[in-house]
């Protein structure tokens, strides 16, 4: 479960921003919150509005960008770059790290972890975990890397169970948890576990469904195969399609090798007057393959319990399908692993179904800098307000100014 995280110096985010999911006992008692088995209330969804160019997306990307450097920085080449950007708009950002930070929580451990980097390296590194043994809160230090620059070498302090040469194996472009999971160790593989279990629609270059961004015909492609190895999958997407009224009774997804290419045969299947009819994919509406690829991360998390990162949540789909989507989240019968998600959308009448605990705006100021703050964390915001009219005439802030 994800408690908080938090950003400095990271793209648009020159100052320190923070997102938290924990919320008090003055929040609601509804569904949309659930408590930890250490007792930590949660909120199982946040939203994230703002104008566009904003920083909605960076604010997003932060979560993919933890996932890829704590279980998967090993993989990258020796002396590759950091995939980051600083804040580029002013000059000692650049000269300044990008730090982040992170809290979750796994069977009864709160994990606290920290990085700061540049492009370069690792500067410093931390992880912090807090049990409650026989009623009493226990906080331990698992790792603490740091960067000794005089002797240009990495400094460990607790080795929890690594064999004697793991710290010499330390790379700059390397977390320490993605390096110990190599080594077997069990604590890493555990908190790997759990970030496999973020699934997302952002990448690198930003939102995969952009036109703008290359991959996301690739991307299309791999949900695809995703439906033709997971039948089970597979059918979950086909119910939900019918229930939405999409004009699809299913789709029959086909792969075939040629070469040592991977082409796919996908048609999606329309039901009239007690005959099937099948129409290439491609030939489906926008909406339909966007519904289609969304399911392919809200299923398998809805599944295996974890986090949805999703960005445009609402792109040729219509509001009223948007706000059927994220509500998934919300019934236990549905979501019985408490799985959580943060979107960001367009689509504001969602704020109508929301607390101002789960609501987080975004907003740019003249200087290119971006901040974010959670609706409750507003003076004078009552629980009852009318969010989305407020939102939208203004009175919240995070709108477009146009001049």
């Amino acid at each position: 479960m994800l408690h908080s995280f938090s950003c400095e110096n990271f793209y648009s985010f020159k100052n320190k921003v923070s997102i938290d999911f924990t919320v008090n006992g003055d929040a609601p008692k509804t569904e949309g919150y659930f408590s930890t088995p250490l007792g930590v209330r949660l909120s199982k969804t946040q939203v994230v509005v703002g104008s566009n160019a904003s920083g909605k997306t960076i604010l997003l990307k932060a979560l993919p960008f933890l996932q890829w450097l704590i279980t998967h920085s090993f993989s990258q080449d020796l002396d590759a770059p950091l995939p980051f950007q600083s804040f580029e708009l002013d000059d000692g950002s650049r000269k300044k790290a990008t730090v982040m930070e992170v809290v979750f929580e796994i069977d009864k451990i709160i994990y606290s972890y920290s990085v700061s980097m540049t492009r370069e390296r690792i500067v410093s590194e931390k992880l912090e975990k807090t049990e409650f043994v026989t009623n009493r809160k226990s906080t331990k230090l698992v790792f603490d890397r740091m960067w000794d620059e005089k002797n240009k070498r990495y400094k460990l302090k607790n080795k929890c169970g690594l064999p004697d040469n793991f710290e010499s194996s330390l790379r700059g472009n390397v977390s320490t948890i993605s390096l110990a999971i190599q080594f077997n160790h069990s604590e890493s593989r555990e908190i790997g576990g759990f970030w496999s279990n973020v699934y997302t629609n952002v990448s690198e270059a930003g939102w995969f469904g952009d036109h703008l961004v290359l991959n996301s015909v690739e991307r299309f492609l791999s949900v695809l195969d995703l439906y033709e190895k997971n039948s089970g999958v597979k059918e979950k997407m086909e119910k939900y399609l019918a229930t939405f009224d999409l004009g699809l009774s299913g789709v029959e997804v086909r792969k075939e090798k040629t070469g040592s290419r991977s082409v796919f045969h996908a048609k999606g299947i329309h039901s009239l007057d007690g005959k099937e009819y099948s129409l290439d994919l491609t030939l489906e509406s926008s909406g339909t393959k966007q519904f289609m690829m969304m399911l392919a991360v809200i299923i398998r998390v809805l599944e295996n319990g974890g986090i949805a990162v999703i960005d445009e949540f609402e792109v040729n789909l219509h509001p009223e399908m948007v706000r059927e989507l994220f509500s998934m989240f919300i019934h236990p019968e549905i979501n019985p692993k408490n799985a959580q998600i943060i979107f960001s959308t367009h689509s504001h009448s969602v704020l109508e179904d929301l607390d101002k605990y789960q609501i987080v705006l975004v907003e740019k100021d003249e200087s290119g800098a971006s901040d974010a703050w959670r609706l409750d964390t507003v003076k004078g915001v009552r629980s009852d307000d009318n969010h989305y009219m407020k939102y939208v005439t203004g009175v919240y802030g995070a709108v477009p100014r146009i001049r």
